[in-house]
């Protein structure tokens, strides 16, 4: 009835006239049977057909049997603990039949209310079986939204008849006797028919016997004996032939005979490659059982055995739930990409101008950068059909299956168009010719690929489709497939920048409960290279510590604790430090961190601040030290002064040590020790920044060779090679002069750091002990620090202190602020 009334309603849409008619005002709301074929005959325009209209449609009662075997079980208690916390959304139950619900058990339903955040982190539906005192608890207690299904049962007796019936107390008598001479007439009739019919059957019956007995069985006789004599005689032969079987040498010795001299040795040995190849197809077709669909039934095998079918999944009117406004941090793709939108929006408009739209975009970038989710955000905002798959599903072992998937799969986009098609990871079925070592590997990929350069840009090729495609390996692809005609478009989605990366982290924010005192600027400008896929799990697990920690919304503290397990792993637990080892941690960690904030008040150094240092062991490192990061700007035009504040802030962690300890280091510094030495060859050799400047022939020390798993992209490369051979230098000296001018470049800066250190060493030794205590402590510590040690304060001031291990006037602060958080946060929750 419903298909009906969607037809009836199709053609009231269409002005079909003629098909449906309205006879006064009784029958105006009247259907009338609305054929497919009529629709299509007058209808000219475009006509997409959903795959959904073709899926079987189950009844309450299969909808909860099923979902009885899917779903996850919930035990009674977790039952208990939802309810008390209100977050049960619907119970479901199906009716029990009579007597049944004593001695069994009771199956449920339960649908939890949605938690904020990642939708896909939380399971809602859940599936429980309670028996019979369990079952009529919760029935008693449980006072929420609550739904029964009504069990369906065909009765044996039938539904009874009204009395007296409707049609009935409308006739009259007479009509009834009437009714009743009729009746009476008729089965006059019918006994004299009946009469009639049984003296012509006797006569028949009698005419065929006497035919039979007296005429036939004469005729037939004498070839009956016959018949019967051949069947004895041969009886007597195959008697005679087991008894002579069974007097001469048994029954092995005639089967040996017969297997030897009867052919049927021979048979066998010609049977043997057949043989082979028969069971050669059996296991190929177990092969292809064993990759049977979810909806496969035993009876429909070739759903088991159609290879050529893509597996496209088509999202259809922009049901892929991605639009622009859920894309940042990569604005120039976006852009780029409108035009596209236009196109599907309105093709008419660009088919009257003559405009030819990219018919290909090769989407390239890093993992994580927002590929796939920039092809979602154009069928999104569209509205067009959206197939989508990835290049390894085009990879089957029978050569030939990929390029009919690629046929099937344009095909279905050229009768839904326009229309979107997205290949994720195209690399794995695109790489040029060579790239494969196995010739049946190779001879799969290049079929796969030519059938893919001919639905982009051959003899037949369909308008109304764009092609979008995703990788990170550009280099492998083949130069074919790369020519403008198939992808017009190349559009490299690098990492977001600064602003981007905030973005990101606000759309993400937005997703879950986080407080106001959140700065995001702050990771936005401190997390260079981090993709929005990392961005995103940043937020996640910021949530998931602010549950840990039993917060009611995600603090600055939480971010921080994120981060860290993000870039250095989580805390250790099996190390601990002892006194010794952390007294030398600190110092170098504190030296390199003073020697910044120092450079920063005294001489204006562009250098960039701490944001907190920690000696809690994490993942491979036994301290962190995070730095607040400086604009991009300031990197790629960096001049001689900022890079000799930035080798003193390498060297700091060095002086420290000797300004506290004297001569006696350690190697915790060894690591800024390695920068500095090759951030002072740098300034020497490579940026020229020192005078007199040095003509070298010396390779970069950090540049190596890019190795690619295809052949050379350049054609020249792939005839010459240099054999790793490096032009020497002009001046054979210039080693020992580079070294030589380095060391006393870094000496230079060493003394200034040890001079500037030991002028507020009283800071030191107070930054030191608070450290210890705290085991954490943030730059604006330090800066408390500083302020109240001023240079020059006497040693004897801190020892003198009753507790130097703490600032309880900044911790006082600290805790305001805190406070203040988390009252704005509640404010927020308020109405």
């Amino acid at each position: 009835m419903r298909g009906e009334f969607s037809l009836y309603g199709t053609v009231r849409l269409l002005n079909l006239k003629g098909k449906v008619k309205k006879e006064g005002n009784e029958s105006e709301n009247e259907e009338k049977a609305v054929y497919l074929k009529d629709i299509l005959r007058e209808y000219k325009g475009k006509l997409y057909v959903p795959e959904q209209v073709f899926s079987v449609k189950l009844s309450e009662e299969d909808e909860f049997d099923r979902n009885l075997e899917e779903l996850p079980k919930m035990g009674f208690e977790d039952f208990k603990k939802a309810m008390e916390s209100d977050k049960v959304k619907l119970l479901i139950s199906k009716e029990t039949a009579m007597g049944t619900y004593a001695n069994d058990y009771r199956d449920f339903i339960v649908d939890l209310k949605e938690i904020p955040g990642e939708k896909s982190l939380h399971r809602t539906k859940w599936t429980m079986r309670l028996n019979e005192n369990e079952a009529q608890t919760l029935l008693e207690e449980y006072t929420g939204p609550f739904y029964e299904i009504e069990r369906h049962m065909a009765s044996s007796v039938g539904k009874l008849p009204e009395y007296p019936h409707p049609v009935a107390s409308s006739i009259s008598s007479r009509m009834m006797v009437e009714l009743g001479m009729v009746t009476a007439v008729m089965a006059a009739a019918a006994v004299v028919v009946g009469g009639f019919l049984a003296s012509a059957v006797f006569a028949v019956t009698s005419f065929i016997f006497v035919a039979t007995v007296y005429v036939a069985w004469p005729i037939a006789k004498p070839f009956v004996k016959l018949f019967l004599g051949i069947i004895f005689s041969i009886l007597e032969g195959v008697w005679d032939y087991v008894v002579d079987i069974f007097s001469d040498g048994g029954l092995f010795s005639k089967f040996y005979e017969f297997y030897t001299f009867g052919g049927v040795s021979a048979s066998i040995e010609m049977l043997k490659p057949i043989m082979l190849v028969l069971l050669t197809m059996v296991l190929l077709v177990r092969f292809t059982l064993s990759r049977r669909p979810k909806n496969f039934r035993k009876w429909d095998l070739w759903q088991g055995i159609d290879f050529s079918r893509s597996k496209a999944e088509a999202r259809v009117d922009g049901s892929t739930g991605v639009k622009f406004s859920d894309v940042a941090g990569i604005d120039e793709a976006v852009e780029e990409l409108q035009e596209l939108v236009r196109y599907l929006k309105n093709p008419e408009l660009f088919d009257k101008m003559g405009i030819k739209p990219p018919h290909g975009v090769l989407l390239e970038g890093a993992p994580g950068c927002g590929k796939t989710l920039v092809a979602k955000a154009i069928a999104g905002e569209a509205g067009v059909p959206f197939y989508q798959m990835a290049g390894s599903e085009f990879v089957e072992v029978l050569v030939g299956v990929g390029s009919a998937r690629i046929r099937d799969l344009f095909k279905r986009a050229k009768v839904n168009k326009p229309s979107v098609i997205f290949i994720d990871e195209i690399d794995a079925l695109a790489t040029r010719y060579g790239c494969s070592c196995w010739l049946l590997k190779m001879n799969k990929r290049e079929t796969t690929l030519n059938q893919l350069l001919i639905e982009l840009d051959g003899f037949d090729t369909g308008k109304g489709v764009i092609f979008l495609a995703a990788t990170n390996r550009r280099d492998l692809l083949d130069p074919a497939l790369l020519r403008p005609g198939r992808f017009d478009r190349k559009i490299r989605i690098r990492p977001p920048n600064a602003k981007g990366r905030l973005e990101i982290l606000k759309i993400h924010a937005s997703k879950v409960k986080m407080s106001d005192s959140v700065d995001l600027s702050t990771y936005g400008k401190n997390l260079p290279g981090w993709t929005g896929a990392k961005l995103a799990q940043l937020v996640q697990e910021a949530a998931l510590v602010a549950v840990r920690q039993g917060h009611a919304a995600i603090l600055q503290s939480d971010m921080d604790d994120a981060v860290d397990r993000l870039t250095v792993g989580p805390k250790r637990v099996g190390i601990e430090l002892g006194h010794q080892g952390q007294c030398r941690r600190a110092t170098t960690e504190l030296g390199v961190v003073m020697t910044s904030h120092l450079l920063r008040r005294y001489e204006n150094a562009k250098v960039e601040c701490c944001d907190r240092i920690s000696i809690v062991p994490r993942g491979q490192t036994l301290s962190q030290l995070v730095f607040h990061r400086l604009d991009d700007e300031s990197y790629m035009f960096e001049r001689l002064p900022q890079l000799l504040h930035r080798l003193q802030v390498f060297l700091g962690g060095r002086a420290a040590e000797e300004v506290i300890y004297g001569r006696d280091t350690s190697r915790a510094s060894v690591s800024y020790l390695a920068d500095a030495s090759w951030l002072a060859r740098k300034i020497i050799t490579i940026w020229n920044l020192e005078n007199p400047m040095v003509i070298h022939g010396e390779p970069p020390p950090w540049r190596k060779k890019v190795r690619f798993m295809g052949p050379r992209l350049d054609f020249e490369g792939s005839l010459y090679d240099d054999y790793d051979l490096i032009e020497p230098p002009i001046n054979f000296n210039l080693d020992d002069q580079v070294a030589q001018r380095t060391e006393k470049l870094i000496c230079d800066m060493y003394g200034r750091t040890v001079s500037l250190l030991k002028r507020h060493h009283a800071a030191l030794l107070k930054a030191v002990k608070v450290l210890l205590n705290q085991k954490e402590i943030s730059g604006e510590e330090i800066d408390y620090i500083l302020n109240n040690y001023p240079p020059q304060t006497r040693l004897s001031l801190l020892l003198e202190e009753e507790n130097p291990g703490i600032l309880p006037f900044f911790k006082q602060e600290l805790e305001n602020e805190l406070d203040y958080a988390l009252l704005t946060t509640s404010e927020g929750k308020t109405p």
